[in-house]
């Protein structure tokens, strides 16, 4: 890649991914989606890392993909030099990134400033937690240009908004603010515009603070909870808690709790 569109960078046992290409608002191609799966799985091989953040430079998050290559595209596409075979390949580069973070073993991040549109508001729907700032705005502008959703989208919005408000916004195209995002369920945190890297990073360093195996289990445990009966998710609470019980960390905790200290946790 001519440029580094994504850079990363560690801070203890926090990472930050970060889209770079403010001069087209971070919008992504299929070889920087291919670039962000590599990354995020590198990430994942590393058991120290805690959490993840994912934030864009510039007056964006991430506005969707790169305009240019659809266009690119569709010109392949109108001379039938371009497959759906091919399409399908190049899409699962992008849907890869959703597949990590939901993979990744530890929760991530994403602080969003700007736009968040298309496949970045599936990005962000991806995330296990989402800071905004005030002025963001969040939407699905596919129906626009004749093209349905990826990257996970019709599979996170209806659990995390409920099914009418992902009709809604996948049958308009319209955007909404970071508060509507907030009222419905996409956004965890709003703060004013310019501190949603302070917030996110006060929020990552929170969570890594905390026993990283049951923050591990914690975010497992939520995923395959919406997918299973109730007695299959006790069935897992107990595997979970007998796991976190017997280890070094629950041990500290104990400790630490008795002697009024912060404690110290190793992940073992």
């Amino acid at each position: 890649m001519s440029e580094e569109r994504i850079l990363i960078r560690r801070e203890g046992h926090v990472v930050w991914l970060i889209f770079n290409r403010p001069e087209r608002l971070n919008a992504m191609t299929v070889e920087s989606w291919s670039r962000m799966g590599e990354l995020l799985a590198e990430v994942d091989a590393d058991r120290d890392v805690r959490c993840v953040v994912l934030a864009g430079e510039g007056r964006a998050f991430l506005a969707g993909h790169d305009v240019e290559e659809i266009r690119s595209h569709n010109e392949g596409i109108a001379s039938g030099a371009l497959s759906g075979a091919q399409l399908r390949r190049w899409q699962q580069a992008l849907q890869d990134s959703a597949r990590w973070i939901r993979r990744l073993h530890c929760p991530v991040i994403a602080a969003v400033q700007g736009y968040a549109l298309g496949a970045g508001c599936e990005t962000v729907a991806a995330c296990d937690l989402v800071v905004a700032g005030r002025d963001a705005q969040f939407g699905f502008p596919e129906v626009n240009i004749g093209v349905t959703i990826t990257n996970g989208g019709t599979y996170f919005l209806p659990r995390q908004i409920g099914l009418a408000k992902a009709r809604e916004l996948a049958y308009t195209g319209e955007f909404i603010d970071a508060e509507e995002a907030h009222r419905i369920g996409l956004v965890n945190r709003v703060v004013e515009p310019g501190t949603e890297r302070e917030e996110a990073e006060r929020l990552a360093a929170r969570i890594a603070s905390r026993a990283p195996l049951a923050v591990q289990l914690h975010k497992t445990m939520l995923d395959r909870g919406l997918e299973t009966s109730l007695e299959a998710a006790l069935d897992f609470e107990t595997e979970a808690l007998v796991q976190t019980a017997m280890t070094r960390d629950n041990l500290e905790g104990a400790a630490a709790f008795f002697e009024k200290r912060d404690p110290q946790f190793t992940g073992e």
